[in-house]
């Protein structure tokens, strides 16, 4: 699943009281004392290694947990609603984008994770995230060589 920025809006904006979760492996999530401390428009120019160029944009959502920070009042889509909105009027959101969530602690390095998929259970609206594999580009190419 390669989840579009307008469709996390959306769904943000249709469950507003539900709380909002992140899985970044199997049964482990991101602490719910997290913050969402930078809401990022990338765009990217690239050659890959077949010499073939390409531009694209993103939208990368980095989350942090403060390992200090006691437990809060739990994150609600309404309360993510309200960042992207101050974001969006600042630097407007491009929704056509895919959109990942960065994140990293003391366990996990910091990488860039995809939506695999999502789950409304237990009242909240749980994001379960997966990081890519680097890929060569020629190599997905019908009849394409193998890279390098």
């Amino acid at each position: 699943m390669n989840m579009k920025t307008s469709e996390f809006l959306n769904i943000l904006k249709e469950n507003p009281a539900l709380g909002l979760e992140f899985e970044i492996e199997k049964g482990k999530f991101i602490k719910p004392t997290f913050h969402i401390t930078e809401v990022k428009n990338v765009s990217i120019e690239s050659v890959d290694c077949g010499g073939n160029p390409d531009s694209y944009k993103q939208t990368i959502v980095q989350l942090m947990v403060n390992p200090l920070e006691e437990m809060r009042k739990p994150w609600t889509a309404e309360k993510a609603l309200d960042i992207f909105n101050k974001v969006d009027q600042l630097k407007p959101i491009n929704g056509d984008t895919e959109i990942f969530f960065e994140y990293g602690d003391l366990d996990i390095r910091t990488s860039n994770f995809s939506v695999e998929d999502l789950l409304f259970a237990d009242g909240k609206i749980r994001l379960e995230l997966f990081a890519k594999p680097t890929v060569c580009k020629p190599s997905l190419v019908s009849g394409a060589k193998q890279c390098c």
